[in-house]
């Protein structure tokens, strides 16, 4: 149980948040993106004008 007191000190944390953070946003923006391409791929494979 000590890795439990070293990940809670403050030092610590002071530095896993703002990775957390970024890393968090990174995959937010990856799976939008990810999604948006999948639905313009459906609307093509239904003969839909993605651009429209």
């Amino acid at each position: 149980m000590e890795w439990i007191k070293a990940i809670f000190n403050p030092a610590t944390l002071a530095l896993l948040i703002p990775i957390l953070a970024i890393v968090g946003v990174f995959a937010v923006v990856a799976l939008k993106s990810h999604h948006k391409h999948q639905e313009r791929l459906e609307k093509i494979k239904h003969g839909i004008d993605p651009d429209n």
